[in-house]
């Protein structure tokens, strides 16, 4: 945290030499000098750490969480920054019935049961998904190829009655000219020997 500050100031060092120099490249190297420490000075006084910028909303829990860095305990009226190391704020902290983060109508009892909840019927979802896609998907091809078959079958036996029905009317047709003397020879176009 210290060498961030550094940075900070490093930053604010160079910044104010390079405006200090652009405005007036006239005067002397010593009266830079002192402006620049009047304004590093003013310019550190008015940089808040995250910590201090938590703890200026102190009372006020929807001011605390309107900042993501900022948590809110209801047991002290105490806005803190969030220990984004951890997970969940620990117990030493503030505990978890009376931390509030985001908004101020969740504890973060609730929080977690509700993510639970969620995750777990996003979880069922997906396994009940790939359960009916591999195991009832592969059914539904074994009772189509069933019926597949079935169908072939009895399209095999409708035709093989259409044919022995169609055989039948030949032979009762073929039986009715010959009692009637009007049966067709078998070659009816006979080549002429003159």
């Amino acid at each position: 945290m210290n060498s961030s500050l550094y940075v900070l100031l490093g930053l604010a060092v160079v910044t104010a030499v390079f405006a200090q120099n652009g405005s007036s490249t006239s005067s002397p190297q010593t009266t830079s000098t002192s402006t620049f420490s009047t304004t590093t000075s003013s310019h550190i006084s008015t940089t808040l750490t995250p910590e201090q910028e938590c703890s200026k909303h102190n009372g006020s829990c929807s001011d605390c969480v309107s900042n993501a860095k900022c948590l809110y305990c209801y047991s002290n009226d105490e806005c803190m920054l969030y220990p984004v190391g951890k997970v969940l704020p620990p117990s030493s902290l503030c505990s978890l019935s009376n931390a509030r983060w985001g908004v101020c109508w969740v504890n973060f009892e609730a929080l977690i049961i509700s993510m639970g909840v969620i995750g777990g019927v996003i979880i069922l979802t997906i396994t009940c998904t790939c359960i009916y896609c591999c195991c009832c998907r592969g059914n539904n091809k074994q009772k189509l190829e069933r019926e597949e078959a079935k169908f072939e079958s009895q399209k095999m036996e409708r035709k093989a009655k259409q044919d022995e029905r169609r055989a039948e009317r030949k032979g009762r047709l073929d039986e009715i000219r010959r009692k009637y003397g009007l049966v067709k020879d078998e070659a009816p176009y006979q080549r002429f020997d003159a």
